[in-house]
């Protein structure tokens, strides 16, 4: 399933454009789909690596809505003991946009996430996005889950056709 997924992640752009096409249909408005890559941080437990898939709202061009999916790849290793844990999460995060540039933004986000593995509540976090054109973009972002659990992200953003 993993492999199925990563094949998907890295062959997106290719066809973009017709899921773009599909998306818009069914999603109007500034809406955003992100896919990639996340280095899982614990103060407890050895780094673990997951997939991230992100679907992203803004209404008036400065407020929107994120709902965040993170797959843990395989499971982290605890630092001192033998046990180990998936700390797969799900995130729901109002957001603001602060656009600094035509082509580079930072989002801040604040709202509840559920993981796994690891304590639920209160989540925070930013993201700096670069649009390459006007339909795909890059984002790199970080993500406190709990007082323990942190996420660096790198994401390949595709905007939805309005």
């Amino acid at each position: 399933m993993i492999k199925f997924y990563l094949l998907i992640l890295l062959n997106l752009p290719l066809f973009s454009d017709a899921l773009l096409d599909t998306l818009n249909k069914k999603l109007p408005g500034k809406s955003f789909v992100s896919l990639g890559l996340v280095q899982q941080i614990s103060n407890n437990y050895r780094n673990g690596q997951a997939l991230n898939l992100n679907y992203s709202f803004i209404h008036r061009k400065k407020f929107g809505i994120e709902v965040n999916y993170t797959q843990s790849l395989s499971e982290a290793k605890h630092r001192k003991l033998d046990i180990t844990k998936d700390f797969s999460s799900l995130s729901i995060l109002p957001s603001y946009l602060i656009v600094l540039d035509n082509n580079v933004g930072i989002k801040t986000k604040l709202g509840y996430a559920k993981n796994k593995n690891a304590q639920d509540g209160l989540s925070y976090g930013a993201e700096l996005i670069f649009q390459i054109t006007k339909t795909i973009g890059l984002s790199v972002s970080y993500q406190q889950m709990n007082k323990d659990m942190k996420y660096l992200m790198i994401n390949t953003v595709y905007r939805l056709k309005h």
